[in-house]
C-alpha cells in the first residue's frame, strides 16, 4: 500500500531501520521498483499542478472525524461523504497522492483491477472512489507517518511517539508534516471542485492542537464505541494486516501490549485536548446509536455543527444506507480474559462513557 511513496522516503526508512532481513528482500525489491518507476509521474504532476495545488484555497474548513481505530470512523466517513456538499481524500488519492491529478483517468483504471473488493480485516467494501484515511496519503508522500510501523513493527513505539503524539519532532520535521497535511487537503479540495473535505484518520485523536493550528475553523465529530468491542476488533485488524506489510520480525505479545498502551495514551490525550475545541464546532456520537438510527443521529450532528443543507444530504445518504442491507459485521469472541484486560487497561474510558460488556446476544 505504500509502494508509491517517493524513493527518497524509502531510502530514509531503510536507513533508519538498517535495511531489512533476508526473508523480506523480495518484497522490498518490488516496493523499490514501483517507487522508482513512478518517479516520472511525480515530477510531471509537480510541474503541471504544483503551483495550482499550492494556490488552492480551503474556503470551507474541513469536517474532521475523530475516533480510535475500529470505533466506526469508516462508517461515519462513508455516510458524510455521500452529502453532495462534501468531498474526501479517496482511496485512489491516498494510494497515489503525488500523482493523482495526472493519473485520475488511466492510472485509476489500472489500479482498480488490483484493488480487493473488501478490506482484509472486515467485510467493508473497497473502491478507489470511496473515502479513505488521509494518513495513507501521508505515508505515500513522506516518512513522517505512523503508518510506516506496519512495515517496520519494531519501530511501533518510536513512530507512535513522534507521529501520533507529535513529540520529539524537529522544527524542520514539523514544518514538513504541516506541508504534507495542507497539500493533501488542498489536492483533495481541487479534486472535489472546492467542496468541504471530510477527513477521517484515527491518528488525529491525539493531534487536536496541530489540526486547530492548521484549520482553526474546522468542525470535529468524535465517534466512540464500546471498548469491550474495540479491543478484540483492533487486535484482529493487526493480525490481518501486519503479515502483508511487515519488513521485519516481531513478537505478537509485545505488539499487543503496545496497542493496549496506544489506546490509553491517545484517548487520554483526546480527553485532555477536547476542551480546546469550540463548542459550536464539536459534537460526539456513539457508534451504537449511529448504527441503530443513522438518520436521526446525523440530523442531530448537522444541527449541532450548523452544517448546511441537511435535506439535500438526507436522500443520497438514505440511498447509500440501502446498499448496506446485506452487510454483516465481524463477530468477536468476547471471553473473560478480554473483559479482564479491558477492565485493567481501559477502565477509564469504560467509566467515562458508561459502557458495559455486551451480553451474548449483543
Amino acid at each position: 500500500m505504500f509502494s508509491t511513496a517517493p524513493l527518497g522516503t524509502w531510502v530514509r526508512l531503510l536507513s533508519e531501520n538498517r535495511g531489512v532481513s533476508r526473508p523480506y528482500w523480495g518484497k522490498m525489491a518490488i516496493i523499490l521498483m514501483v517507487s522508482a518507476l513512478t518517479t516520472p509521474l511525480r515530477l510531471v504532476e509537480r510541474v503541471c499542478y504544483g503551483h495550482r495545488v499550492a494556490k488552492t484555497p480551503i474556503d470551507k474548513p474541513p469536517l474532521i472525524i475523530l475516533g480510535y481505530g475500529r470505533s466506526g470512523t469508516t462508517h461515519l466517513h462513508n455516510l458524510l461523504a455521500h452529502d453532495p456538499n462534501h468531498g474526501s481524500v479517496t482511496t485512489f488519492q491516498a494510494l497515489a497522492p503525488t500523482f493523482s491529478l495526472i493519473g485520475r483517468g488511466w492510472l485509476k483504471r489500472l489500479l482498480a483491477k488490483n484493488v480487493p473488493s473488501k478490506r482484509p480485516m472486515d467485510n467493508v467494501a473497497v473502491s478507489l472512489d470511496l473515502p479513505q484515511e488521509e494518513e495513507i496519503a501521508f505515508a505515500n508522500t513522506t516518512h513522517l507517518s505512523y503508518l510506516h510501523h506496519l512495515s517496520f513493527p519494531k519501530q511501533t513505539k518510536a513512530y507512535f511517539e513522534k507521529y501520533v503524539m507529535m513529540r520529539g519532532l524537529t522544527d524542520e520535521e514539523l514544518t514538513a508534516w504541516d506541508r504534507v497535511c495542507l497539500d493533501t487537503v488542498c489536492k483533495a479540495t481541487l479534486h472535489a471542485n472546492g467542496r468541504r473535505i471530510v477527513l477521517k484518520n484515527p491518528i488525529n485523536l491525539a493531534r487536536i492542537p496541530h489540526l486547530l493550528r492548521l484549520f482553526p475553523k474546522a468542525k470535529f465529530i468524535h465517534i466512540m464505541r464500546n471498548p469491550y468491542v474495540v479491543y478484540p476488533s483492533i487486535m484482529r485488524m493487526y493480525r490481518a494486516l501486519l503479515p502483508s506489510y511487515q519488513l521485519d520480525t516481531f513478537a505478537w505479545e509485545e505488539m499487543e501490549n503496545l496497542f493496549e498502551r496506544n489506546y490509553v495514551l491517545m484517548m487520554q490525550q483526546y480527553m485532555q485536548d477536547r476542551v480546546l475545541l469550540p463548542k459550536e464546532n464539536f459534537a460526539e456520537v456513539r457508534f451504537e446509536a449511529l448504527e441503530q438510527d443513522p438518520i436521526s443521529e446525523l440530523e442531530r450532528l448537522y444541527t449541532e455543527l450548523a452544517l448546511p443543507d441537511w435535506e439535500r444530504a438526507k436522500k443520497p445518504i438514505e440511498d447509500y444506507l440501502q446498499t448496506l442491507s446485506g452487510y454483516r459485521k465481524n463477530r468477536h469472541q468476547l471471553d473473560s480474559s478480554i473483559i479482564e484486560r479491558v477492565n485493567q487497561k481501559w477502565r477509564f474510558a469504560v467509566d467515562a462513557w458508561n459502557y458495559q460488556p455486551p451480553d451474548a446476544s449483543g
